[in-house]
């Protein structure tokens, strides 16, 4: 096996274990470990700009510690989530991958929705962690989404000022 053989399933297994990071059950609730994969100056890009224009107490980069503390307001009102993989590609030679999912999510006391969203990774050079991730999403789910997070306590005020807007 080549070492750009190595890599790239190194990279693979890093991706398929953030993605399992995303599932998310009552007894499973820790955002540290989705953050865990991520190199400590990783930046986190929501995109489309227009959807952040939109929702502006949504911050966009994150940094890690950004990122672990929104996951951690939106996971204290989600029940469950899960991720389903439709589209992946890995690339050794220039240490990035993209990948097309469709993320379902329950949140306390709303039906079950879905939501498409592209993930691109940018990796460190042994492929262990991801240094930049951008996320597009599907901005009229997320609308939904973002309803149904509000129904459930979810304080966008307290998002829109750790966002410093």
């Amino acid at each position: 096996m080549s070492s750009t053989d190595n890599l790239r399933s190194t990279m693979e297994s890093t991706l398929l274990a953030l993605l399992d990071t995303q599932s998310i059950s009552a007894t499973n609730k820790d955002a540290s470990r989705i953050v865990a994969l991520m190199t400590p100056d990783c930046k986190w890009f929501i995109k489309p700009d227009s959807f952040i224009a939109k929702y502006p107490f949504i911050k966009s980069p994150r940094t890690v510690a950004d990122e672990e503390a929104h996951l951690a307001r939106e996971i204290s009102v989600l029940d469950e989530s899960r991720i389903k993989v439709l589209d992946s590609v890995v690339d050794a030679a220039t240490r990035k991958a993209s990948v097309h999912v469709e993320l379902w999510a329950k949140y306390a006391g709303s039906e079950p929705s879905t939501m498409e969203m592209c993930w691109y990774f940018d990796f460190t050079d042994d492929g262990k962690k991801v240094s930049r991730v951008i996320e597009f999403i599907d901005t009229s789910a997320s609308e939904k989404m973002l309803e149904d997070m509000a129904k459930a306590g979810f304080d966008m005020k307290e998002e829109e000022e750790a966002a410093g807007k």
